[in-house]
């Protein structure tokens, strides 16, 4: 719906993935193969800034990804992975972590806003499964990207707290 090519899945379990050894190494690995300049995660703070508690599963795997990616790039972290030629990869320039309280940065979403609604509505059975009945994605999201466009001179936006990986960034 939203134009990515290839999706993989990690076989991790929704409301059972917990920070720790096991969720860095599956993610260091993702990026040992793939090699990003950039990787986005979600929030991993404990609110969306007020009352608005977080998800575990958002959480864990938010800081994984920024602990996995520094761990990527050293050798001495998971060498059990460094087969057939997959080396480290200490490449990544930042990761930017949406929606958290501590957002610096914003990026206009306008031109893809219906994309993201289309995304959302693409996971009925997941939206299901939570219960939420009367649930409308546009409306979701209209609340957030809505939110925050005007902070970027936009419509709508998506903010993001951004963590450089490199020295004096």
């Amino acid at each position: 719906v939203v134009g990515v090519d290839a999706v993989e899945f990690l076989d991790l379990h929704g409301g059972s993935v917990e920070y720790g050894m096991r969720l860095r190494r599956v993610i260091d690995d993702v990026g040992r193969r793939n090699r990003p300049e950039n990787v986005i995660t979600g929030n991993f703070r404990d609110t969306f800034g007020g009352r608005n508690l977080n998800q575990a599963d958002h959480i864990a795997v938010g800081k994984a990804v920024l602990d996995a990616v520094r761990d990527a790039g050293n050798r001495w972290i998971f060498p059990e992975q460094l087969v057939d030629g997959l080396a480290p990869w200490g490449g990544v320039r930042a990761v930017w972590a949406a929606n958290s309280p501590d957002s610096t940065h914003g990026v206009d979403t306008t031109d893809t806003f219906q994309a993201g609604v289309d995304s959302l509505k693409a996971h009925a059975a997941y939206i299901e499964g939570l219960g939420w009945e009367n649930w409308d994605p546009a409306e979701f999201l209209e609340g957030i990207a809505g939110a925050t466009g005007p902070r970027v001179g936009a419509a709508f936006g998506a903010a993001f707290e951004v963590f450089p990986l490199g020295w004096g960034d």
